[in-house]
């Protein structure tokens, strides 16, 4: 398709008729005599009647020849050549009575050719520097065109770094601070042109260097380091300042040429959730004192009073010859509702606290729990124990427990399950609690705190407990597949 266009093309060009029609006039000229039609061309006679004047109108066929070359350049050149070499050669070979015509016929076309061509040439290369002339000139109106448009990105660039209200500093890869915002002067107190003159890690509190060059060479060896942390900002009066820290390197060609910090103080957040860990911690010794207390009077008193008020009723049934046998039924009656009351009582005093874990340890206590789940539930549940028991902390061994009884207290009461397997492994450094079933599972939600909605609190009740020791609480759940409550603590 696009052949037939370009030939479509070339037919409505004028030149192409021009150069036809004069090679063909030419032509005709050339042959005139040999045609018999001289008398028909003016001053023919003159022309054709002495020896060789012939060869003035064979060195006509130059003019469409140039005229070739200066419009198709160096094909047209290279056409029209051969072209008036068919023209000139059937003279020289047939028509002419002179022995040397054909080597003049070759020597004209050979020059002419050559002129040609050479004109052609010529025409190519100034049509390719009008080309690139043009292209320059795009260029530079593009370039002129982006300059202006990266000048005016710049710009807004600026006013967005400058008048945004989370503190920014840009830096090099050694740490030199290049640029700061007007929010990182108001959060560290010190001018731009100070702070163009200092090392990031003049601004960092003496812990946090060590983190600050790591993450430096992480960045050199030209891995990915883009990461939140928080951090210790020491201020120009020497004050503290908490920032949450999101850092991101820049590169070019594969290769690291700065790094932006955008800071945001945290200081109140941290305060305040410092103040919140610490109540909630309040709360919870609080809640297990209070636990501790009732259990110990629901052991001591309550569940001694029902055993001695047993031993009475047991004792009245003794005289059952002397009472009517409606009584005796009742007491006997009323013997077994004490009994179940009282191992009622000892239940709960267990769950609340169980002597086992204060006097025995966390594994004992943990084998009484799967033991009671298996026996009162119908589940199936045991305990796998890896590595070499020990005991641990008593807050650690406390949290462990409360965990893994809300698991199994989970499993009963919502899972569905019909298995459960809790597993302790102890290690030199660490100490981890698993509690796996086999239930219904559910849908976790990707941030644990959005569980409130959704009415699981006992799972952020796991999750506070965890952090009360500094453990890493992780919760697995699948639907149909069950669910996994793990947490891991450095002992």
């Amino acid at each position: 398709m696009s052949r037939l266009t370009s030939a479509v093309t070339l037919l409505r060009n004028p030149h192409l008729w021009a150069i036809a029609f004069i090679t063909i006039l030419l032509t005709i000229v050339y042959y005139a005599d040999w045609f018999g039609i001289v008398s028909i061309i003016p001053f023919g006679d003159t022309f054709f009647s002495e020896e060789y004047l012939h060869e003035i109108h064979r060195t006509l066929l130059i003019i469409p020849m140039l005229y070739a070359a200066l419009v198709y350049q160096s094909k047209g050149a290279i056409i029209m050549s051969a072209a008036c070499l068919c023209i000139v050669l059937p003279r020289a070979i047939l028509v002419s009575p002179h022995p040397d015509a054909l080597a003049r016929a070759l020597i004209f076309i050979i020059l002419a050719s050559l002129a040609t061509i050479l004109l052609g040439m010529e025409q190519n290369r100034r049509k390719r520097l009008q080309k690139a002339y043009v292209k320059l000139g795009t260029a530079h109106s593009d370039l002129e065109n982006g300059a202006e448009q990266l000048k005016a990105s710049e710009e807004r660039y600026k006013d967005l770094f400058e008048s945004a209200s989370e503190a920014i500093i840009v830096s090099d890869p050694e740490g030199d601070i290049v640029e700061a915002n007007r929010a990182m002067v108001a959060l560290v107190g010190y001018s731009v042109d100070e702070l163009q003159n200092m090392n990031i890690k003049q601004l960092l509190a003496r812990e946090n260097i060590a983190t600050a060059d790591g993450t430096r060479q992480i960045w050199l060896r030209g891995e990915a380091a883009d990461k939140r942390q928080e951090e210790r900002l020491l201020r120009k009066d020497g004050t503290e300042v908490i920032v949450e820290l999101a850092v991101r390197a820049i590169t070019a060609n594969d290769q690291l040429v700065a790094i932006q910090t955008i800071a945001r103080d945290v200081t109140e957040e941290r305060r305040l959730r410092d103040n919140m860990q610490f109540y909630i911690r309040e709360i919870t010794q609080a809640q297990e004192e209070e636990r501790k207390r009732i259990a110990r009077e629901l052991h001591d008193e309550t569940a001694q009073d029902l055993a001695a008020l047993a031993l009475h009723i047991e004792g009245i049934t003794r005289y059952s010859n002397r009472l009517p046998g409606e009584v005796v039924e009742r007491l006997e009656q009323l013997l077994r509702e004490t009994q179940s009351l009282m191992d009622g009582v000892r239940r709960f005093s267990h769950e609340l606290r169980p002597g086992l874990l204060d006097h025995l340890g966390l594994v004992p206590a943990l084998e009484w729990l799967t033991t009671d789940t298996s026996v009162n539930s119908g589940i199936d549940a045991f305990l796998g124990i890896v590595g070499k028991e020990r005991r641990l902390s008593p807050q650690i061994e406390l949290v462990l427990f409360r965990i893994a009884q809300e698991a199994l207290s989970n499993a009963r009461r919502h899972s569905e399950a019909t298995k459960v397997e809790a597993q302790i492994e102890f290690t030199s450094e660490k100490v981890k609690l698993q509690v796996s079933d086999n239930g219904k599972g559910f849908e976790l939600p990707k941030i644990l705190g959005d569980l409130a909605s959704r009415r699981k609190l006992g799972i952020l009740g796991m999750q506070e407990r965890a952090r009360i020791i500094d453990g890493s609480l992780s919760v697995k759940s699948e639907i149909s597949r069950g669910t996994t409550v793990s947490i891991e603590v450095a002992t």
